[in-house]
């Protein structure tokens, strides 16, 4: 039993080697950043303040790194088929590989053996808007949030959901509450401009710019 826990460590810790180019978040997972300019379409792309490089999550291949440790988690799972971990990794590799059912399905394995996984959750997130199932990530959030009200994730790709299926308003409400918490927190800040942008607030846009530019 020692020595299964020990590979299952050491594999976590390949794995975790094996990624794309890109900023990740604690969780993992891959932080949207903005949409285009046309209102309800979703855009997966990252960025950071002193990285000016992107990457789309659609464009994302998968590596021979990645199939690799694909094929040792799978033989570990025969072992240890209820492992948070290994069913998590799974959903997430199979998602960057593109096999949207094949990662939905470890991430529902993953919860069914753990009912408040919350990352499974954002997983499942990410399946569904990669297959424009933008109801069903919303959703998942909603989870999410239920589990913990002020999840910044879950919180932030409601945002993203939400927009994408033109709900502003709803939107909005979601970006006021975070800011509250995070007042000076420009993800949400350039979320809650692009909400007034496309409900044609533009005072409230621009007041929002000021702020962004204020904290530059």
């Amino acid at each position: 039993m020692k020595n299964q826990y020990v590979k299952i460590v050491c594999l976590i810790l390949f794995v975790t080697t094996l990624t794309v180019s890109g900023k990740r978040s604690r969780t993992g997972f891959y932080r949207p950043k903005s949409f285009r300019s046309k209102p309800g379409s979703f855009s997966t792309t990252t960025s950071s303040s002193t990285n000016s490089s992107s990457t789309t999550m659609s464009s994302v291949k998968s590596t021979a790194g990645d199939s690799k440790a694909i094929t040792e988690l799978l033989n570990l799972r025969k072992k240890d088929p209820t492992s948070s971990i290994i069913n998590d990794r799974l959903g997430w590799l199979y998602y960057l590989s593109g096999k949207y059912s094949r990662a939905e399905y470890y991430y529902k394995k993953s919860l069914k053996y753990n009912e408040t996984n919350v990352e499974a959750r954002l997983g499942l997130y990410f399946t569904s808007m990669a297959i424009k199932d933008y109801k069903k990530a919303e959703s998942y959030c909603r989870q999410v949030i239920k589990i913990d009200k002020l999840n910044y994730y879950g919180n932030l790709y409601l945002v993203y959901a939400q927009m994408a299926q033109a709900k502003y308003k709803h939107a909005e409400m979601v970006c006021k509450k975070m800011l509250a918490v995070y007042p000076c927190d420009t993800t949400f800040m350039g979320l809650l401009k692009s909400n007034y942008t496309y409900q044609k607030k533009s005072k409230s846009a621009q007041k929002m710019q000021n702020y962004l530019d204020l904290l530059k």
